[in-house]
């Protein structure tokens, strides 16, 4: 199964929102990679890696690396398993590419590469969440069209959604879930009053990830595997129950569809 977060803009909690899903899914049993495809280096492995090491577990293992592969016709299922870190016993990264700007990854051969190499990484572990760079680019176009599950991070922001409205609402080919980052359950903007507004949100699944301190200090820490590992297992109350609560009703209904 092929996950993809994915956000038509920056700063929406995509990054937050696929680390804790895909940890939460993780120790539930399922086998899982996890990727990103960002034209901008971004906060996304580090923070899974035991800190100070991070960057020596990688190394240059990653996709630059599967691309080198590629080109010289050596690409495999061992190739794809050896530029990938695990993480915990059921997660693995594959880095994302390094060589990071718009004219190389936006090239069409370029993005044949890369659409080949994520489809043999997602047929080699079974499942892939990919988190993908925002906006609308034909590269980011591709990997939404083969997605099964597509979450669509959004904020509380009638700008953004009356732009995704205009611009057309993608969808996975299974399912298509809603999350609202960074969620201020203060604000007017509900997504209950959002829901009624908008009616891409009132017939698909609508779910918040409430904005914690704790958690960012894990992700700061690198420490985002047992920050999660220990909340899911953990009994709450106030700002923690509902982070957690909500880490958990987004990784369910992800994991209904595996």
């Amino acid at each position: 199964m092929r996950i993809a977060f994915w956000s038509p803009m920056h700063g929406c909690g995509v990054t937050a929102g696929a680390l804790s899903a895909a940890v939460t899914l993780a120790s539930s049993g399922r086998r899982l990679l996890l990727t990103q495809t960002h034209y901008c280096m971004n906060n996304f492995e580090i923070p899974l890696l035991p800190r100070g090491k991070g960057e020596n577990m990688i190394g240059e293992k990653g996709i630059d690396s599967l691309v080198r592969d590629f080109k010289a016709g050596q690409i495999s299922k061992n190739r794809i398993i050896d530029n990938t870190v695990a993480v915990t016993e059921n997660l693995s990264l594959l880095p994302g590419g390094r060589n990071r700007c718009r004219e190389l990854y936006d090239d069409k051969h370029t993005r044949e590469i890369e659409t080949r190499i994520l489809s043999q990484a997602h047929d080699t572990f079974g499942n892939l969440l990919a988190e993908l760079n925002p906006g609308y680019s034909g590269r980011t176009k591709e990997q939404i069209e083969a997605a099964d599950i597509l979450v669509i991070c959004l904020r509380q922001n009638t700008r953004m959604l009356d732009e995704l409205e205009t611009w057309g609402v993608p969808e996975g080919k299974k399912q298509t879930l809603f999350l609202f980052g960074m969620y201020d359950k203060k604000s007017r903007y509900t997504t209950g009053y959002l829901s009624r507004r908008y009616r891409f949100l009132k017939k698909n699944k609508v779910f918040r990830l409430p904005y914690l301190s704790d958690y960012l200090d894990a992700i700061n820490g690198c420490d985002v595997p047992s920050f999660i590992n220990e909340g899911i297992g953990c009994s709450w109350k106030g700002r923690e129950k509902d982070f957690f609560d909500a880490v958990k009703e987004l990784s369910e209904a992800i994991g209904e569809c595996l």
